[in-house]
């Protein structure tokens, strides 16, 4: 069984199309302007700026024959698509989701023309819904589609080649050493699980945790990866939880979450196979920004591993039934960071771009009128410092202290928003379509006890049920660019 693949689902009226995660960059209002282009008529709208870069809207109605949605939803946001470097926007209703599909369970269409080329695809989610998938390949492909080169590759191969791939890695602690792992590999990360302990013995498996009905293995790390532990190590309350391909779920005891962080394939160096015991199971090594290093994962050979499915069988005696965990997956599609802020928050996670920790060395301003701390360097960008905690309650709580920054990209600029600290990363159960009404306020409902109840949403399953605001951090730093642009052309019309 091929993995999971990820996708965005976007609305044209009634009809649901999915595009490929990774080539959908994001979604954004509709533009203020659209300029001319001599070509333009049928599926060309016209073109528009972003961020400095023109790009042409397309209709896809219009490519799509007969499919009439123009009595229903109008169109009034883009889908920002780069296909293998060329770029352009998709003119859509809304966004309606955020879900994974093993491929086996997309059904080819057959047949002939331009809606059958472009919509080859499709995957039945709670045996009546019907999402199309977008063959990218075949709307650039058409004459009438035009599209730009993204400005930050020299041409489509490059774009192509793997060492420019872009990964997103979790940064853990486990016994005095520091790992990386994919997060696409993760299926859940545990703060403080409650462990049965082993009847098997040994060190290898420490205990069983059940999450929504699984018993879930917790096995140690160091034991699996050969390495010696710690004769002083402590007892480890943390849990990531993997899922192999057949569907059996394998947790990694471990210390404490540090960060996300992205690296390009090309940045991900050799690890020395001498002396491992088991050298099969690290991808590399990746560098820190403080200099130090971290060890990379082989997820895919550690989940194959004999040794780690034994234990998840005995304690799973079949895997998860597999249309019903992809029904579950549809039904919870947000992966989510839970994160302190004078209280408990939830986030979708792909609003997130990093998570640090809080910078030693800064340039200080508190400015308590617009909350700004400071600003430091990242890589050669200044970022904003923003303290959430009092942006949203409008005064510094007493005792706050301020661990962690999570880097945010607003349409212009990054904003790093100053956070208590970060709990864990869970599954946000509410459908993406579905999101609580109060939840779009972002910080504009800091005093109203109603914004705050409508946008609760609930973490968790069973007894282990939490009920947490959800926050749009991204509507947030678009809010602050706006105030900052206001400020200057006040400060310029005076």
């Amino acid at each position: 069984m091929s993995d999971a693949l990820a996708f965005g689902v976007v609305k044209l009226g009634e009809l649901e199309v999915a595009i490929d995660a990774q080539a959908l960059e994001q979604v954004i209002n509709w533009p203020t302007r659209l300029q001319p282009h001599p070509l333009q008529g049928g599926a060309l709208l016209g073109m528009f700026s972003l961020r400095g870069m023109a790009l042409p809207l397309i209709e896809l109605r219009s490519l799509l024959g007969e499919h009439d949605v123009s009595r229903h939803d109008p169109l009034e946001m883009v889908a920002i698509v780069n296909h293998q470097g060329r770029r352009l926007g998709i003119a859509v209703s809304g966004v309606s989701d955020v879900m994974k599909v093993e491929a086996r369970n997309l059904c080819r269409l057959g047949g002939e023309g331009t809606v059958v080329a472009l919509l080859p695809e499709l995957v039945l989610v709670e045996n009546e819904r019907m999402i199309y998938r977008l063959d990218l390949e075949a709307l650039c492909g058409l004459p009438q589609v035009l599209t730009a080169h993204s400005r930050d590759v020299a041409d489509t191969m490059q774009v192509q080649d793997p060492s420019r791939e872009l990964h997103h890695l979790l940064l853990f602690e486990c016994e005095g050493k520091r790992y990386a792992v994919d997060a696409k590999a993760i299926t859940e990360l545990v703060d403080r699980p409650d462990m049965l302990p082993s009847k098997l013995g040994g060190d290898y498996c420490l205990g069983v945790v059940n999450r929504r009905g699984v018993d879930v293995p917790a096995l140690s790390l160091n034991r699996i990866l050969g390495i010696d532990c710690m004769a002083t190590a402590q007892a480890q309350n943390q849990l990531l939880v993997l899922t192999s391909r057949e569907g059996y779920r394998v947790g990694l005891a471990y210390d404490r979450m540090i960060s996300i962080v992205r690296k390009r394939a090309h940045e991900i160096l050799p690890l020395p196979r001498y002396g491992l015991r088991e050298p099969g199971l690290f991808a590399g090594v990746i560098g820190l920004e403080n200099g130090e290093q971290a060890l990379l994962l082989e997820y895919r050979e550690l989940l194959e591993r004999t040794e780690t499915l034994s234990f998840a069988k005995i304690y799973q005696t079949s895997p998860p039934n597999q249309e019903a965990l992809g029904s579950r997956l549809a039904q919870m599609n947000q992966t989510c960071l839970v994160f302190q802020a004078a209280q408990p928050f939830v986030v979708p996670l792909d609003q997130v771009l990093e998570i640090l920790d809080m910078p030693e060395h800064f340039v200080r301003f508190a400015q308590q009128e617009t909350h700004l701390l400071g600003s430091f360097n990242l890589r050669g960008e200044q970022i904003p410092l923003v303290c959430l905690s009092s942006l949203i309650e409008g005064a510094t709580p007493p005792g706050n202290t301020l661990e962690r920054v999570l880097l945010v990209r607003g349409e212009l600029n990054s904003f790093g928003l100053v956070v208590n600290r970060t709990d864990s990363i869970e599954t946000f159960t509410h459908p993406a379509s579905e999101h609580p009404e109060g939840w779009e306020h972002g910080a504009r409902g800091r005093g109203s006890v109603n914004d705050r109840m409508r946008s609760l949403v609930s973490i968790g399953k069973g007894d282990q049920v939490r009920w947490m605001t959800l926050i749009n951090l991204s509507n947030i730093v678009k809010a602050l660019e706006m105030t900052g642009t206001q400020e200057e052309n006040q400060r310029r019309a005076g």
